[in-house]
Formats: structure tokens, sequence, C-alpha cells
């Protein structure tokens, strides 16, 4: 079984690392893809303009607000229900769905001097749902001159990544697969691998080179030490056993909410994948005794 050993996070909490032992590549995989298209969030999908006096066009607005990431509390708004759902409901859905307004007008006298106010994601007021917010307060929406007002109501909506990349709740997910470095008998201890490495992952110890601590963490398979060995005594393979697992967070979700989705997720796939075993069996069986 996989066996997570070593966790390291930033300190906004938005990115972390997992080394992974005792694992697939497949497994990596399917959790990359997992985290990148079928995590549950909440992102604007409707918008309906009262009022546009800006330079800006609507759909060009909209467009903007559907990309600003949302977070909202479980407490108030339970994704993983989403994220565990085999089907669509239409009363589910509905109910996991939030609005939010934006009303701003630069009151600023044209006849003065020009003073454009810029108008910022910050800006957006929760109507029904008391935790939700903005991830960031500082994305600019649109400018607006002398009398220019903007006055709009945005529904948000959840969705999963394979429907569009505002669903999204990472930017960067991927994995690494750890080295394994085998010396031969015909090394000649020389070190021009060691002097090779543009990393500087390898270390002399006791005649050998060898692959310890950061080395082993920087190591990225470019194989120019095996290159430059001039016995060929060198060779480095990945393990395709050992991971480090990356993940760059945007914020609508939190690494244990994410944790919590794709546990909810893989088991739902598992559970339909056995239902559909379990159905071909029985049709084949009364295909058989038909005959």
């Amino acid at each position: 079984m996989p066996k997570v050993t070593l966790m390291f996070k930033s300190r906004d909490n938005l990115y972390y690392e997992f080394f992974i032992e005792n694992s697939d590549v497949h497994i990596m995989n399917t959790l990359r893809r997992t985290i990148l298209a079928e995590t549950v969030t909440l992102a604007i999908h409707d918008v309906y303009i009262n009022q546009n006096t800006s330079v800006i066009p609507d759909e060009v607005i909209a467009q903007r607000l559907g990309l600003i990431p949302l977070r909202v509390e479980p407490s108030e708004l339970n994704l993983t229900e989403e994220a565990a759902a085999v089907e669509p409901d239409l009363k589910r859905l509905y109910k996991l769905t939030a609005r939010l307004r934006l009303r701003k007008i630069n009151t600023e006298d044209a006849t003065k001097v020009t003073k454009v106010i810029t108008v910022y994601s910050g800006d957006l007021e929760s109507i029904d749902k008391k935790t939700l917010r903005p991830v960031y307060d500082n994305i600019p929406i649109v400018k607006l001159g002398p009398k220019q007002e903007i006055d709009l109501e945005c529904i948000a909506k959840v969705g999963r990544g394979k429907d569009h990349a505002k669903f999204s709740p990472v930017s960067t997910v991927a994995y690494k697969i750890m080295p394994t470095l085998n010396v031969k008998d015909n090394c000649t201890s020389c070190g021009e691998c060691v002097n090779a490495c543009p990393y500087n992952c390898l270390e002399m110890e006791l005649g050998k080179p060898v692959l310890k601590s950061l080395g082993l963490y920087n190591c990225d398979l470019c194989r120019i030490c095996v290159r430059h060995c001039p016995e060929k005594a060198l060779e480095i393979e990945p393990n395709n056993r050992d991971f480090i697992f990356r993940i760059k967070l945007i914020g609508q979700l939190q690494i244990d909410e994410i944790l919590d989705q794709i546990d909810a997720i893989f088991e739902r796939k598992l559970d339909y994948l056995v239902d559909k075993i379990e159905e071909s069996i029985n049709e084949y069986l009364k295909q058989t005794t038909q005959e």
C-alpha cells in the first residue's frame, strides 16, 4: 500500500509536497488527474448586468468575473456532497449555488481633473451566503471614469475542472519519480560525474558517487553525469515506486477538503466500476443459460 512519509507545506498553506513510498505511476497519475479535473469548486457562471457604462463590454466583464476564485466554508456549502454524487440532481445543484452583487459608481465630476477608479474583486458582496468571498480581493475587474457606473448580479455554481478551467482548485499538480543510482565495479572514483552534475546532486562517499538528501530531491534524471563518466560505470533510472507529489492550490479549497473529495470520488468511481462488471457478468450468464 502507498505510504506518505513526509509532508512539506508553505507558510501561506497554498503549496504542498508529499513524499509517497511504495506506489505506482498509474496511481500517481490518477490522483493528479482527479485533483485537476474531478474535484468540485464554486465559480461565477451567470452574470446579470443591470447597468454598465464603462468602456469594457458586458461579455468581457462576465468572463473576468467567472475567473475570480471563490471560497465558501463547508459548513455553509458542502461541495463534497456533489463530488460523491453519481448522477446530476437538479434539487441538489440548486442548493449548491450562491449569489453575489457588484455595484460601483464613480461620482467624480467630469469637468474637473479626471479621476479613474478601479473596481476590484473585493468589491463583490455576497447576498445569500455569509462565508462566500473572493479568495483574493485585489483582482481588477474594470476601471470607471467620471460618472460611469456598474451594477450587476452574479450566480455562482458548482463545477469540475473538466467542465471549465475556472472550476479547477489548483494551478499546479505534478509528481516527480525518485531516481535510483547504480555504480558498477569498474568505477575508478575519478569524480567526473560529480563535477558534471548541473544541480550538484552527486557526492563522493567511500570512493563512489552517491545520491543523498537534497541531491536525491533535486535530481531530475537528466543523465548528464552518466554521459560524462569515462568508464561508463554509472546508471541512473527512475525507480517507479517512490514519488514526490506537488500541489499548488489557488485557494477555493483547502488541502484537507481536496483529500476528502478525492476519497469520495474514488469510492464513487470504484462502486460504479464494480456495478458495471456485475451487470456484464449477469448478462453473460443469462445469455449462456438461454443457449
